[in-house]
């Protein structure tokens, strides 16, 4: 017996949802990361040591592999919570859900992330975040990947 169109459709949407996040956080993460990468290289330029495009290109692509175990992991965690509440308010006929929402909810997921780290563990998780550009950069981060989930659901937020 085949499956009903209703619960064929709603396996595609939420393939889509699906793969509209995972692309957002890789998103995130991977402009997270060289941004943050940027930071510090911009604080050894600033120390008088030469920084060429050449080296800021071959940091950021080794950051990118080599901060995927913990960077990555953060960033889904801090995203997932903010972008799976926004889907589900959507799914709501009373509630539509502007693409803007996931943007704010994104670069502030991340804003917030370094910071609480730092307050319940004592640590600084990833250096570059302690300087008020490094969040900064952060935020902008979590906000492309925000841009990235609403511009891959543009057929409708909630639907």
């Amino acid at each position: 017996m085949p499956p009903s169109p209703q619960l064929t459709l709603e396996r595609e949407r939420n393939v889509r949802v699906v793969i509209s996040l995972t692309f957002g956080i890789l998103l995130a993460y991977v402009a997270g990361s060289v941004l943050g990468t940027q930071v510090v290289l911009n604080n050894v330029a600033s120390m008088g040591l030469e920084v060429t495009l050449a080296m800021r290109w071959s940091s950021s692509l080794s950051d990118v592999s080599g901060l995927a175990g913990t960077l990555l992991p953060l960033m889904a965690i801090a995203l997932l919570p903010g972008w799976l509440t926004l889907d589900w308010l959507g799914r709501r006929p009373t509630t539509p859900v502007a693409s803007a929402w996931y943007i704010l909810t994104g670069a502030m997921g991340v804003a917030v992330l370094h910071p609480t780290l730092d307050w319940v563990f004592g640590v600084d998780v990833f250096a570059p975040a302690r300087t008020m550009p490094g969040l900064l950069g952060q935020a902008l981060a979590g906000g492309l990947g925000g841009v990235a989930v609403a511009l891959s659901r543009r057929g409708g937020v909630g639907g």
